[in-house]
Order: C-alpha cells, then structure tokens, then sequence
C-alpha cells in the first residue's frame, strides 16, 4: 500500500538543487577571492590585469546568480551552473596543463617558495575541478527519493511460508 503524495514533482529535487546551489555558492567564492583579493596584489602586466581581474569578478558573481536560479526553481538555473562548470574546468584543466609541464603559473607570481606554491596551486585547480563536476552532476541530474515496489513488499502468510 502505498500513499499518494501530495508534492509536485520538482519538490522532490529540493534537497539536490539546493547541495548544487551550496556548492555553485563554494566555487563562487573561491573565484570572486582571486579575481578581487589575489589577482591585484600578483605581479602582473597592466592589460593582463585590467582583463583579469573583471572577467574573474564577473565570472565570481555569475557562480551566485546561478545558485539563486537553482534555488528558485528557474529553467536557466541548471543550464548556467553547467556552462560555468565547463568554463571553470576548462581553465582549471589549461592551469593544469601550466603546472604539469613545468610552466607553473603559481611559482612566478607567488610570494610562497616555489615548490610550496606549486603544490598548493595543483590542489587548488583539482579542488576547483571537483566542486564543478559536483554542482553539474546535482544541478543537472537529481537523486531521486526511494519508493518502496508495492508489489515487491507483499505480506507472507505463514501456511505458505510452511510449504
């Protein structure tokens, strides 16, 4: 026997919306503190930081507007967490690249001894790559609640249990 519910059907992606909302919210943080606190204060050539720094920001803030489209319910919502996700990696996976071939981006413009900034700069990126698989995985495929099989869950009587 089963109860029938009364909750529209998006109420049952509450839960994950809102993880892919908390994380989207993480990695928009984590953005908007570079492009603000650390590319101002890194070494850098004026035109590479007059284009730096505001694309980061922005890019910071958009990480906010799609959590707020997640936790909204809005159709755009999902669609822009997954571009950023895919915007996100792909710098990451370039910065990556940087890093493993010995060009390491973080050594040069990091006050920290070069193979500290190395090391922090790798977990950074990996880091970063994770918390945008996981938003796009939440923000774009919901984990749906269990329903019991009603016909699976059928009470067995004892004499035919006896046979």
């Amino acid at each position: 026997m089963t109860a029938p519910t009364s909750l529209p059907r998006y109420a049952h992606r509450r839960g994950t919306r809102g993880f892919a909302a908390f994380v989207t919210v993480i990695a928009g943080f984590v953005v908007l503190g570079v492009g603000a606190v650390v590319l101002p204060t890194v070494a850098l050539d004026t035109i590479a930081a007059s284009w730096l720094i505001p694309l980061t920001v922005a890019f910071g803030l958009a990480h906010f507007v799609a959590a707020y489209g997640l936790i909204r319910r809005r159709d755009w919502g999902g669609r822009l967490v997954g571009y950023l996700a895919a915007i996100g990696i792909g710098i990451a996976a370039y910065g990556l690249i940087l890093t493993l071939t010995g060009m390491d981006p973080f050594g040069a413009t990091s006050k920290l001894p070069s193979d500290r900034a190395w090391a922090e700069g790798l977990g950074l990126l990996i880091w970063m790559i994770g918390l945008w698989l996981v938003a796009a995985r939440y923000a774009f495929k919901a984990i749906r609640p269990i329903k019991p099989n009603a016909a699976a869950i059928q009470p067995v009587s004892v004499t035919a249990a006896a046979a």
